[in-house]
């Protein structure tokens, strides 16, 4: 059975002897986990005897404690790490979704802000196509009414033409009449 002279002693086998796999963290809070109970006795001395420790008392206390102090200090370190991460990762966890919710809420009210300038330019893009549609059809139906030769569609585009068929046309009617 080991015996400890102060917390020297706790100190080097919890921390600067610590095996490799273990981190010097882990030792440091199992430590101070030993010293949490030695406070504790140092208050229920002066509460129970009226008396604070003295040094003597102090080192008798390191000398009497057990091997197997440093095995429990070392589960509840582990246990209070554990916590203290999985507490830690539910905070960040929780901020980090409300961040995400925040810049979710803050993007869409940015694109709703986006909305009715595009909505306002692609309502005049659309009627502006329409009444381009609308005049291209007026343009092709009077010409399909007014005319049904393509012939003549296009002697009429092409213009100097016009004066040719006009002299087509009365050479024709001339011919039928000599006949």
């Amino acid at each position: 059975m080991d015996r400890f002279s102060g917390p020297e002693d706790i100190y080097k086998q919890l921390v600067e002897d610590a095996p490799e796999d273990e981190d010097w963290l882990f030792g440091l809070v199992a430590f101070a986990v030993i010293e949490e109970q030695k406070i504790e006795w140092m208050k229920h001395q002066v509460e129970n005897n009226n008396v604070t420790p003295s040094k003597q008392d102090i080192d008798n206390w390191y000398k009497q404690l057990p091997s197997g102090v440093l095995l429990r200090a070392k589960d509840t370190a582990e246990a209070r790490l554990t916590d203290y991460a999985k507490d830690s990762i539910s905070d960040y966890m929780s901020d980090f979704q409300r961040e995400t919710e925040e810049g979710i809420i803050v993007g869409e009210i940015r694109e709703i802000k986006k909305f009715w300038p595009q909505f306002g330019v692609n309502l005049a893009g659309g009627f502006i196509s329409a009444l381009l549609f609308a005049s291209l059809l007026t343009l092709v139906a009077f010409f399909v009414y007014n005319d049904t030769s393509p012939v003549e569609i296009g002697a009429k585009l092409g213009g100097h033409e016009e004066k040719e068929v006009q002299i087509e046309k009365k050479e024709a009617s001339h011919d039928e009449q000599k006949k």
